[in-house]
């Protein structure tokens, strides 16, 4: 068994890559819908702030809601841990730590990104050059991820990263999803309504799953299918369904994996069971904010069996939420 450090290491590692990952595409794709819609909506540039649940911290910092504000809190901000330097500092951090643990490149692929990123921060406030450096964001992320699944021995370095990324991508997929309630609402403006099936493609856009929705839905963008289709298609890597399902699997995998696995498998299974189509407009909020508690409490489980044994578990849960 490898060193508690080491891999919580590498499960940080993990986390704070698909957290970058999806903050960079949920920047890029809320920055074209805002481009592409002529009216004012529900929707503004504090939009994501709100689905990160930093609210708070925003206001304490930055006197004004604006975009340039936004960005550079979402994108550039260093007190931010999950901004998106921020968390490709920590994904540095955590791979720095692990060399000889991880394939030479990833160091090379990482210090790279993160250099560009850098470099990249005085030209931010433009949004061409802006969504330029969040694509190359998402691109190196891909050709992260690609290196580990085919250059890493399937290990238990392997499996901790493959629990940290599945964890992080249904806390964030969950936290996407949430603005679905305004989508939905009874009460929703004239001016939402005419432009939802845009905003509906453009949440699909921000998880990378519009091309998939299309093809095995056989269907036009239809909300209901769409929020069905984000949350229990197990064919899609992106769904919540199939992470939940993978942290499972990879749990097993582990040594002394039952008390862990089986608060695992309760989450997967009470969510796949859950009609979605049911979920009241106004509940659709409460339900994801339950699987990001259950998800927190998770981690702290796996961080008290694996990375602190000894330490007391309500901290673990706090430790979850940075």
């Amino acid at each position: 068994m490898m060193l508690s450090r080491v891999a919580e290491r590498v499960y940080w590692m993990a986390r704070y890559l698909e957290r970058a990952d999806n903050t960079a595409r949920l920047i890029s794709a809320h920055t074209m819908l805002l481009m592409d819609l002529p009216e004012t909506l529900e929707f503004d540039w504090f939009t994501p702030v709100v689905i990160f649940n930093a609210e708070e911290q925003y206001t304490k910092n930055y006197p004004e809601i604006n975009e340039e504000n936004v960005m550079r809190f979402l994108i550039a901000d260093r007190d931010n841990p999950s901004s998106l330097l921020g968390s490709f500092a920590n994904v540095r951090e955590n791979v720095r730590t692990s060399l000889d643990l991880l394939p030479e490149v990833i160091w090379e692929q990482v210090n790279q990104t993160y250099l560009q990123l850098q470099a990249a921060l005085p030209s931010l406030s433009s949004r061409h050059s802006r969504q330029r450096v969040l694509r190359e964001v998402m691109a190196a992320c891909q050709r992260i991820r690609g290196v580990l699944e085919n250059h890493l021995s399937r290990d238990h370095a392997f499996d901790f990263i493959q629990i940290g990324k599945h964890v992080e991508r249904a806390d964030m997929t969950s936290r996407t999803l949430e603005m679905t309630s305004l989508l939905l609402a009874e009460d929703r403006s004239h001016a939402l309504r005419r432009y939802e099936s845009i905003l509906w493609a453009s949440l699909l856009s921000a998880l990378g799953a519009q091309q998939m929705y299309l093809r095995h839905k056989n269907s036009r963008v239809i909300a209901r299918d769409v929020l069905e289709f984000l949350c229990q298609d197990l064919k899609f890597p992106r769904s919540l369904l199939y992470s939940l399902t993978g942290v499972n699997f990879y749990l097993a995998r582990l040594p002394d994996p039952d008390q862990v696995r089986a608060r695992s498998s309760r989450i997967a299974e009470q969510f796949a069971q859950q009609e979605i189509s049911a979920i009241p407009v106004d509940q659709i909020h409460w339900f994801m904010d339950r699987l990001q508690a259950d998800l927190t409490v998770l981690h702290g489980e796996i961080a008290h069996t694996w990375f602190y044994p000894e330490t007391d578990f309500f901290q673990l849960q706090v430790q979850a939420q940075s």
